[in-house]
């Protein structure tokens, strides 16, 4: 893990309001690993966004730099995607877990709900590089939030797409979509990013058909390293930290009840209410 000065190198705007930038870190792209992510202090100095943002590594320059992808949520993304080329952001890096795999392994499935891709392309890329065969699956509400069909295409052996509003690919989630076909894919192994509702299904049927399955979880986090527990998850095996023990976990472990993922109120940790109401 490193505290670094990262200079901005590039950045571009892949849709109205989700933005791609690339940060140069020879230090986190050397030790960086699909899944893990990095914790980015936005805005100016003199701003109120005490709480740093977390953002999977979405993929790397081997040694040199790394790229984010997000999406405009709050005031915190909203100073980041106004950030130029040459200037410098405070990053902490790399962070969390990463995705597991055997080199054996013959039939992998990377299925992402909108910015869910944002952890996955760098998996995909480095299972392109292991000569490891994934199919890969797509969800957006329409082909326009389809973020990096493209770059899966070229990838993977096959890549399907479903939109809610049928514009493009499955008439349909990207839950429908595998339902429809995990009969004919039998992979052995699913590794998922996206909302938490379709986690849930997507966990639900990889257990239904003893397929096993890695989850990325999205949440907020206010230190990223274990200190505030404001990540806190619920799991089968008792509670563990989003920024710590995840962001990736094995789906069976996940306590996927009534109340799922359940943050602990950052609150109780001396926090602002303001400055958790920044902190997207």
């Amino acid at each position: 893990m490193f505290q670094v000065k990262a200079d901005v190198i590039a950045k571009e705007e892949i849709i109205p309001g989700v933005f791609n930038i690339t940060l140069i870190s020879p230090e986190i792209s050397k030790q960086a690993k699909p899944g893990q992510f990095v914790h980015v202090l936005c805005g100016e100095p003199n701003d109120s966004f005490i709480l740093r943002r977390p953002f999977s590594i979405h993929r790397v320059v081997p040694g040199r730099a790394f790229e984010i992808l997000f999406q405009v949520k709050g005031r915190g993304t909203e100073a980041l995607s106004k950030v130029k080329i040459h200037d410098s952001l405070d990053v902490i890096g790399p962070l969390g877990s990463s995705f597991k795999y055997s080199e054996g392994i013959k039939s992998a499935l990377l299925l992402a709900g909108g910015l869910g891709v944002a952890p996955l392309l760098f998996l995909a890329e480095e299972l392109t590089e292991k000569h490891i065969l994934f199919h890969a699956m797509l969800g957006a509400q329409n082909k326009a939030g389809l973020l990096r069909y493209i770059d899966f295409k070229r990838l993977a052996k096959k890549t399907y797409a479903a939109t809610e509003d049928g514009s493009f690919g499955h008439d349909g989630t990207v839950v429908s979509l595998l339902n429809r076909t995990i009969h004919q894919l039998r992979p052995q192994i699913i590794y998922a990013c996206g909302p938490e509702r379709m986690l849930q299904k997507v966990s639900e049927t990889a257990d239904e058909f003893g397929v096993d399955c890695q989850v990325s979880i999205e949440t907020k986090m206010a230190c990223g390293i274990g200190v505030c527990l404001g990540c806190t998850c619920i799991t089968k095996t008792g509670y563990k930290l989003a920024c710590k023990d995840g962001p990736v976990f094995d789906a069976r472990d996940i306590y996927w009840g009534k109340s799922n993922i359940e943050p602990v109120s950052l609150e109780q940790y001396g926090y602002e209410t303001e400055e958790i109401a920044n902190s997207d």
